[in-house]
């Protein structure tokens, strides 16, 4: 046997699959730090209410699909947490798989440049009539923009989104969260069945 085969042998049977192994493994290490991350249990208030423009909105239609919930702040000059949600929304409008909900307690939402008639996006505005604000506002932690909801309505986690490692996190966590789609089943077709 010739050394250049030889070595070709040992990559093949030895280093490539260590190499594999390892990547592998250190993507499941990522998702397992990920979910402990995202261990929230508590379930998103069932409401119904109104949105800003008078449609309906219940708690019910953000079943099947991943939430962000954020309040809106009061002074109109912080344009980054408008940013942030259209680049949020930027990433994820394709799949059509999550929902912004926004909780506009000062009246901001026109001036602030957010758009309400977006698929999938839903401004609350105070007063709040269906007790939304009051009961999200008791379990939110101090100086934390956004909230993170399963698509089983489970309220995740919560996020500052205020560096840039942050929003880099609220995105990955959105991302794992998002339903995937079905791949078709693979059906092998022997001789007469073709």
């Amino acid at each position: 046997m010739s050394r250049k085969f030889l070595i070709t042998i040992i990559l093949i049977l030895f280093l490539l699959p260590f190499v594999s192994w390892y990547y592998l493994q250190s993507g499941l290490n990522w998702r397992k730090q990920a979910q402990a991350i995202m261990n929230g249990t508590t379930p998103f208030p069932a409401v119904s209410c109104t949105t800003n423009l008078g449609s309906p909105f219940a708690s019910d239609s953000l079943m099947g699909r991943v939430t962000l919930l954020t309040y809106l702040p009061c002074a109109t000059s912080e344009g980054e947490q408008v940013s942030v949600l259209q680049a949020i929304y930027d990433q994820f409008k394709e799949t059509n798989k999550a929902s912004y909900v926004l909780l506009d307690t000062c009246g901001v939402a026109p001036a602030s440049g957010i758009p309400s008639n977006k698929y999938g996006w839903f401004v609350m505005t105070s007063p709040d009539t269906c007790g939304l604000f009051s009961s999200l506002k008791a379990a939110w932690p101090d100086g934390y923009s956004y909230a993170l909801v399963d698509r089983k309505g489970i309220i995740r986690s919560y996020y500052k989104a205020v560096t840039k490692e942050e929003k880099k996190t609220l995105i990955e966590h959105m991302a794992l969260l998002l339903p995937r789609e079905r791949q078709e089943e693979v059906e092998l077709k022997r001789g007469d069945k073709k």
